[in-house]
């Protein structure tokens, strides 16, 4: 089996990820009046309003109805049940032999405190090393680490086979970071593949430069790393322990779609707080767009989102043009106007539903949505 974003000698561009089934689309609506922000001719003539919805952090349940849905409108009978993606994450550890001494000790010890933390329970994570240094394997050769260490599995099912997988590894050995990270991309884009409605991420971490191998450069990974965001969306965060070049493992995040290298090179200890960072970053304040009810099509411009707390009830979050539209208020957007698949909250609203551990969401069809 080769992975999509490295057929072709291993390099092939790829566009996008799984295409969008036409049928359940329809085109777009006439194009918006002026003053209606980008919402698609939606209109806020279903009842809600923004009002009463995701503010400072928080719904607002006071007022008359603000934000509040038509319980006996055509909504409620048209709604699907969502929840937001769950995240993936895949972890390649540099255990060449300069990460001997204090270095190991203060990364495994963060990792281990990462998966054993209450806030990483329901991640999806793996781990795996470079070089992998085991008997009749090519540490040069990418499919040496397509299988992981640590196969990936949920959290806290799988933290013990973390811990001591990195309780039984030691440093030895060079660093052969580009066929590694080839590896590790082949199983997270692969796991993406059968896994749409998971948010997948590579997390490397390393104190070196690449070394050895053929093509093992600085600008080989990067663009290993930028094949796979463009393939299917997986990206590449990378840690910069003492010993590497900043500069060099910045152009590899840059690459993987995430700016730049986290610098923990002052302070192993730090390497925690980053990983937290990861998290915090990358966990997915997405929903997978669910299928229209039976018989029925997707008008994008008639769809709204419903928020339920643990602490009220029922209320709509409105809807945004885009991301640059969200500003610090509530809202969502759709990923794409062309071909929507996913709805994504903005900040404001993604906070508040991550922090309610009784929250529901519903996709509504048929309500042109308050927006923001």
């Amino acid at each position: 089996m080769i992975a999509p974003f490295l057929a072709a000698a291993g390099l092939a561009a790829q566009s996008g990820g799984c295409a969008a089934t036409e049928d359940r689309r329809t085109p777009q609506a006439a194009a918006p009046e002026d003053g209606e922000g980008g919402g698609g001719g939606a209109s806020a003539s279903s009842g809600a309003s923004a009002s009463g919805a995701l503010a400072g952090g928080g719904f607002d349940p006071a007022g008359e109805g603000g934000g509040r849905l038509d319980e006996e409108g055509s909504c409620a009978q048209t709604s699907a049940e969502t929840a937001l993606l769950p995240l993936d994450m895949l972890v390649l550890l540099d255990r060449s032999g300069s990460m001997l001494g204090s270095k190991w000790s203060g990364v495994t010890s963060a990792i281990s405190t990462f998966v054993t933390d209450a806030a990483s329970a329901g991640m999806n994570v793996g781990l795996t090393y470079f070089p992998r240094g085991a008997t009749g394997q090519n540490d040069c050769e990418h499919t040496t680490y397509e299988g992981l260490a640590v196969p990936i599995a949920e959290l806290p099912l799988n933290t013990q086979a973390l811990t001591a997988s990195i309780q039984d590894t030691s440093p030895s050995g060079g660093t052969p970071m580009r066929p590694a990270l080839q590896g590790v991309l082949f199983s997270a884009t692969a796991y993406q593949d059968a896994n749409p409605s998971h948010k997948v991420i590579v997390v490397l971490a390393t104190d070196g430069d690449p070394s050895g191998c053929s093509d093992n450069t600085v600008a080989s990974t990067a663009e290993l790393a930028q094949r796979a965001l463009r393939y299917n969306g997986v990206r590449t965060y990378v840690i910069a322990v003492e010993g590497s070049t900043l500069s060099n493992l910045d152009q590899i995040a840059a690459a993987g779609g995430t700016t730049r290298a986290l610098d923990v090179t002052a302070d192993v200890a730090a390497f925690s707080a980053k990983m937290a960072e990861i998290r915090a970053s990358a966990l997915p304040c997405e929903l997978l767009l669910p299928e229209p009810p039976a018989g029925a099509t997707l008008d994008q411009d008639r769809v709204a989102v419903r928020f339920t707390s643990g602490a009220s009830g029922p209320l709509e979050i409105p809807r945004a043009a885009d991301a640059a539209d969200c500003g610090a208020g509530p809202g969502w957007y759709y990923d794409s106007e062309q071909v929507p698949e996913k709805i994504i909250l903005c900040p404001t609203s993604c906070r508040a539903v991550q922090g309610d551990a009784q929250a529901k969401l519903d996709v509504l069809f048929g309500c042109a949505p308050a927006l923001n």
